[in-house]
């Protein structure tokens, strides 16, 4: 089985792309996976209001790809010490204490057994509102943690390099499991992207179809614009203004037999 993995990125509108806070990773890199091991990736969405969330997020998102857990005390040293070595005004420290924040989704993709009589299996853990959507035909046959775009706020639970700040995180976390076909699509979103993308969807019926056009940079910027710029009924821009990450994973494996009577 091989897995297709392509990810497309965008910085706030009025920023340039060192000021880009989300993160996204995969495992194993070479997109290559057996019946005995499994392809896994993340993305996750450092929160602008905090400090080098940009760095949190990396973190984050590399340790969940390759090991599907997160060692939290771990990180938390690794970003603390980071920032212990940068020059910071008084103001700054003052900040960088209260921690960095972020939203993380993975998905983990098992291969169907060497027989193919059964498909694959995928498995998501999100905590916060970047979400996962799983596409076939161009339908969303499942999305997690959040479905509807009137959800979205903001105030989502966090992961945040402050200990203190998780005592309440792993409850938070929403696990979801299905089945997966060769032909199938998984998107992974950070949360400006995946609002418009369910109200998109509710409302005219064509996100997906948008989505699956976006094949590099400049068409991620041009659908962005546009959106960006527009307003509903109530003054309110169809897409937020901020980082934009979009994974998209397509597994290939063996078409499914039908079992012998």
């Amino acid at each position: 089985m091989r897995v297709t993995c392509e990810a497309f990125w965008l910085q706030k509108d009025g920023l340039t792309a060192d000021e880009y806070e989300d993160a996204f990773s995969y495992y194993p890199q070479d997109s290559h996976i057996t019946e005995h091991n499994r392809f896994r990736c993340t993305v996750t969405d450092g929160a602008t209001e905090t400090s080098f969330s940009a760095l949190w997020a990396q973190l984050l998102s590399e340790d969940y790809c390759k090991n599907g857990e997160l060692d939290l005390p771990k990180l938390q040293h690794i970003w603390s010490e980071s920032v212990a070595q940068r020059k910071l005004a008084w103001y700054a420290e003052a900040k960088a204490k209260s921690g960095a924040f972020a939203a993380l989704v993975g998905l983990t993709l098992t291969p169907p057994p060497a027989d193919h009589y059964h498909p694959g299996l995928w498995q998501s853990w999100a905590l916060g509102d970047s979400c996962l959507f799983h596409v076939r035909d161009e339908t969303i046959l499942q999305a997690t943690p959040l479905d509807r775009w009137e959800q979205f706020n903001n105030s989502p639970f966090l992961l945040s390099s402050n200990a203190d700040q998780n005592s309440t995180a792993a409850s938070k976390a929403v696990i979801a499991t299905g089945t997966w076909h060769s032909g199938d699509v998984f998107y992974l979103m950070t949360d400006a992207i995946s609002c418009w993308f369910l109200r998109r969807q509710d409302e005219q019926g064509d996100a997906v179809k948008l989505i699956t056009n976006i094949v590099d940079q400049e068409s991620l910027s041009t659908l962005a614009k546009e959106q960006r710029t527009k307003l509903d009924q109530n003054g309110h821009r169809l897409m937020r203004n901020d980082d934009i990450t979009i994974m998209r994973v397509r597994p290939l494996a063996a078409v499914i037999k039908h079992r012998p009577e």
